[in-house]
């Protein structure tokens, strides 16, 4: 290969990597209050960090009548991804909400502890049984862990990271 031709692809890379950094999606990050309002400020944070617009309800969102203003809000067209991190009986509540919802359901991602997922787990019940028949029809159910899968964070960043380079490129 020519020293030219290197070049141009050398060139034509730096390119692509500029396109996908300036490239934007608007990311909906629900789940628990305490604990879990901080995580998800810090996971705002971080996709800032990398040019990707993150809102979170409690800070971003009107808080009259949230139950209703969420989900206007959420099924809005310009939204590309939602992750809920489940958690909690409000994100609970929220998940089963926005699942039954046509606009806004094939937009979630679910975060589950690995303990509470339909192919991972050991825990059984109605909520992994949602689990799984959500993962049967979207296939967006993730499991995390400390230890044996990924953070919360991490799940968030790499699959923001990805959705936007791949709507950069019209791969969908």
């Amino acid at each position: 290969m020519s020293n030219r031709a290197l070049e141009k692809i050398k060139e034509k890379m730096f390119s692509l990597e500029n396109k996908i950094k300036q490239a934007s999606i608007i990311v909906i990050l629900l789940g628990a209050g305490g604990k879990g309002l901080k995580e998800r400020r810090e996971i705002k944070k971080t996709l800032k960090s990398k040019g990707i617009i993150a809102l979170v309800p409690e800070d971003d969102f009107p808080s009259e009548a949230p139950s209703l203003t969420e989900e206007a809000i959420l099924e809005d067209s310009d939204i590309d991804l939602i992750f809920i991190n489940v958690e909690s009986w409000g994100s609970v509540a929220e998940f089963v909400q926005f699942a039954k919802n046509s606009r806004i359901a094939p937009k979630l991602r679910v975060l589950v502890n690995y303990q509470y997922h339909p192919l991972y787990g050991t825990k059984k019940g109605y909520l992994s049984d949602l689990y799984l028949t959500f993962m049967a029809i979207f296939g967006h159910v993730y499991a995390y862990d400390e230890k044996m899968f990924p953070t919360p964070k991490e799940i968030i960043t790499i699959l923001a990271d990805r959705f936007r380079a791949v709507k950069l490129f019209k791969k969908f």
